[in-house]
């Protein structure tokens, strides 16, 4: 009797014992059951293999429902998308960005200088209709107001009504002006501090050429206006006021009330009148001029003055 050509070895993966041939030039590793199961993983594997398309040309992809992040672009894409990639330098520390040619504003900053740049923000109130504006701390002067409010009060361009020199009416005293109801500035800013120094101080004094004259000084010395009394086209004869540069300003007329008082009326040279005095007398008998004009109809009063060496000047206050 001839030798048995079969043997026994283990299986590969349970170790379990079965019969190979001799003649067989591929045994098997794994015994029955084993190759059962090792089918049965493959067809589940297989199960998860599914087709997709590159996102950039349409190329079919085998993808697998195990990947959690599966790949959008194929192979060849994929290339072309990383060379788009290139390193650029934050524009406050020099830490290096990755960067894509594809991006119309590439940022600036790398992530955590722009959390410092954002944390500069802040919310404010225009001070003209309290919307919500945004402010830097980096900004030396904040804004105050809205673009609404700068669009609808923009700053505008006059000239002196006193000297005739240009200046800027700005937007925030524009919309000042417009909330407290007052009429616009009509003066530049040198002129409103000539006149902000009181009492004024009027003196009459003469011209080289023997005229009188009327020169009025503010508190620190300085020319405000001269005034001369003239005669009209018409024979009237009337005080003409002029800026301290020569500027006419305007001219003063006699005039008398609905009731027979007699006043004195002040008009520019636009034609409005600036302001109105009368002749009126104090408790006590003294004796004062009181002049009622501007836009905020403020009150002044006049009175005859002595110096030291008893030369005569009219005091406004």
């Amino acid at each position: 009797m001839s030798p048995s050509k079969w043997r026994e070895v283990s299986c590969r993966q349970c170790f379990t014992v079965f019969n190979v041939h001799e003649d067989w030039s591929n045994p098997p590793s794994l015994c029955k059951s084993c190759k059962g199961n090792q089918a049965a993983d493959r067809e589940r594997q297989a199960a998860k293999w599914y087709e997709g398309r590159c996102e950039d040309c349409g190329t079919t992809m085998k993808l697998n429902h195990d990947w959690s992040n599966p790949p959008r672009f194929c192979k060849s894409c994929k290339e072309k998308q990383n060379a788009k990639w290139y390193e650029g330098r934050c524009e406050d520390c020099g830490t290096t960005m990755k960067l894509n040619h594809d991006w119309s504003n590439p940022p600036r900053f790398c992530k955590s200088c722009k959390e410092k740049q954002n944390a500069k923000w802040y919310e404010i109130s225009c001070e003209g209709c309290s919307a919500t504006i945004k402010a830097n701390r980096d900004w030396d002067h904040p804004p105050k107001f809205c673009p609404s409010c700068k669009q609808s009060h923009p700053s505008t361009t006059a000239s002196c009504s006193h000297c005739g020199a240009s200046f800027v009416i700005t937007t925030n005293t524009r919309i000042q002006c417009s909330k407290k109801g007052w009429d616009l500035p009509h003066r530049c800013h040198n002129c409103r501090e000539l006149f902000k120094h009181k009492p004024f101080r009027t003196l009459r004094e003469s011209t080289p050429l023997g005229g009188t004259i009327y020169r009025t000084y503010n508190s620190i010395n300085q020319l405000i206006s001269e005034s001369r009394d003239e005669r009209g086209p018409l024979g009237g004869e009337h005080r003409a006021h002029y800026s301290g540069v020569g500027k006419a300003t305007g001219t003063t007329h006699d005039r008398t009330g609905p009731l027979g008082g007699r006043y004195k009326e002040t008009v520019g040279t636009d034609g409005r009148i600036k302001s109105t005095s009368r002749e009126q007398k104090g408790v006590f008998g003294n004796e004062y001029t009181e002049s009622t004009g501007g836009s905020s109809n403020t009150k002044h009063q006049t009175t005859t003055r002595s110096t030291s060496t008893g030369e005569k000047y009219r005091e406004t206050k």
